[in-house]
């Protein structure tokens, strides 16, 4: 019976990351962040239109426009996901967990969706900038949601 060997076999990416030479991963992404960039006002417009878009589904206000309200908030988190857009995620994350709790519970509350929307726009307003007035609006949405979810829950046995 022979003995068992251990041979090392070092890949050829394995010898490239050890030459000198190359883009340091800091480079890297700065350079990657510069070009993302480019398409920032884009996707901020593409954001504005959804918000505008869930104005108009809220003040239609039909009973069947839950699953509408949640997808396009949904789209808002996709767009914006590349970029920091600080407060605007947390807020939209929060309309899109009350619309869910609402459309599983099958009871609509407008206002909530409406108190929402206003934060959104002020935080648009606001280029979403984390600040003191920011912070007041995300606590006043948890606040929102924690009532939601109140509503929504089962009745306890």
């Amino acid at each position: 019976m022979s003995e068992a060997r251990l041979l090392k076999i070092k890949s050829p990416l394995a010898r490239q990351v050890h030459e000198p030479g190359g883009r340091t991963v800091r480079d890297a992404e700065m350079r990657a962040n510069r070009e993302l960039e480019v398409h920032r006002a884009p996707v901020m417009a593409a954001i504005a239109a959804a918000v505008d878009e869930l104005e108009a589904i809220s003040a239609e206000a039909s009973p069947d426009a839950g699953p509408r309200v949640y997808a396009t908030a949904s789209r808002i988190i996709d767009i914006g996901g590349y970029f920091d857009t600080g407060p605007l995620h947390e807020a939209v994350y929060s309309l899109c967990d009350v619309a869910d709790r609402m459309i599983g519970a099958q009871m609509w509350h407008w206002p909530s969706v409406d108190v929402h929307l206003r934060a959104l726009r002020l935080i648009l307003a606001g280029d979403c900038r984390t600040s003191r007035s920011s912070a007041v609006l995300l606590d006043g949405l948890r606040s929102v949601a924690e009532r939601i979810n109140q509503l929504t829950a089962p009745p306890a046995d």
